[in-house]
């Protein structure tokens, strides 16, 4: 027993910790302890250190700047003043509707699905509309794509 309290007198700050705790508590193990010459003898816990990060909102960077592709192009329009570059806001109205004067359709690209409410029914149609020759809606409307730029 002896050698043991030997190597932890000798021991880093972590067994004198132990020492002094064992020191402090009544009983036989703290008054042999204290016999021994080990009583008495407090160490103080090393500080654990913490580390922190300022973050200030005023240098978060502009949005436009991460932004890429068609988000890119959207900002863009936005800030151009263009408050609806898909034109979703309302939807399209239906023309006339006959062979000679279809309701056209715009659309960046060669396909579109175009929903028709035809009179009388409570849900839309749907079909592809392609681009050349006017479609026919199971209502007898016509509808055309025409090609638009991209956003």
């Amino acid at each position: 027993m002896s050698s043991y309290i030997s190597r932890l007198r000798a021991a880093q700050s972590a067994s004198k910790r132990l020492i002094s705790q064992l020191t402090q508590r009544e009983g036989k193990v703290s008054a042999f302890l204290r016999r021994l010459g080990l009583g008495g003898k407090v160490v103080a816990p090393i500080p654990r250190a913490i580390s922190t990060t300022p973050v200030r909102k005023a240098e978060m960077a502009d949005p436009l700047e991460h932004a890429t592709g068609i988000e890119k192009r959207e900002l863009l329009l936005k800030a151009a003043g263009c408050a609806d570059p898909w034109a979703m806001r309302k939807p399209l109205r239906r023309g006339s509707g006959r062979e000679n004067d279809p309701t056209v359709i715009p659309s960046a690209f060669d396909g579109r699905l175009v929903g028709c409410i035809c009179l009388g029914d409570r849900f839309a149609k749907w079909m592809w509309l392609e681009k050349g020759a006017p479609k026919r809606c199971e209502c007898g409307h016509f509808f055309v794509l025409k090609n638009v730029p991209p956003v």
